[in-house]
């Protein structure tokens, strides 16, 4: 299951600050400003909207749960973090775990397939973590179809990532939130995005 994905988006897909490691890749700014009660909102409703029309045409949407650890009772303040937000991991999973060498450390690889309307449970967690919210949690989230061709990386409440090979799935979301993308990073995804 995992290796599929690892094939089809390469494995720096599901590491962090994917934008640098990837070509034709978005870059979503998540957070506005204001209150950490607003910028948690528009952060969640933005990451929702993007989400919802990126995977519009399937029912069911792969999630990767990502983190560090020789064991999994390592991290069972965070799996208690899920299970308050009402998310069940299912029996029906794949478990990887494997050194990293430069890091020195294992990381763990945990997914499953979750329906499209469980992804606002998840992205509450991940958005919620550097704003003090709670339930949240601090493990790295990916959302993928590898029919469609697309990964998405929400990896807090200032951003996300999308990747992947379906260009046209892109270009359609590079054009259609165009005016959420981080400016900082516009100049590049203009490059990729702009001549197609």
């Amino acid at each position: 299951m995992i290796e599929q994905a690892f094939k089809l988006f390469g494995k720096h897909s599901f590491s962090n600050a994917i934008f640098y490691s990837n070509e034709n890749c978005l870059r979503f700014e998540l957070a506005e400003g204001g209150s950490r009660t607003n910028q948690f909102v528009t952060a969640l409703i933005k990451a929702r909207e993007i989400l919802d029309e990126l995977f519009s045409s399937i029912d069911k949407v792969s999630v990767c749960i990502a983190f560090s650890g020789e064991r999994y009772i390592e991290s069972k303040s965070q799996f208690r973090e899920l299970k308050d937000l009402g998310i069940q991991i299912p029996k029906n999973r794949f478990m990887i775990r494997e050194w990293v060498e430069d890091d020195e450390w294992h990381r763990n690889y945990l997914v499953f397939d979750i329906d499209i309307a469980d992804i606002e449970r998840f992205l509450f967690g991940k958005i919620g973590t550097e704003l003090g919210i709670s339930p949240s949690f601090w493990f790295d989230i990916y959302f993928y179809n590898t029919e469609l061709g697309v990964l998405a990386h929400p990896y807090d409440d200032r951003g996300m990532d999308i990747v992947g090979p379906n260009k046209n799935l892109l270009k359609k979301t590079y054009d259609r939130r165009k005016h959420w993308l981080l400016d900082y990073d516009m100049n590049r995804m203009e490059s990729w995005f702009d001549s197609i």
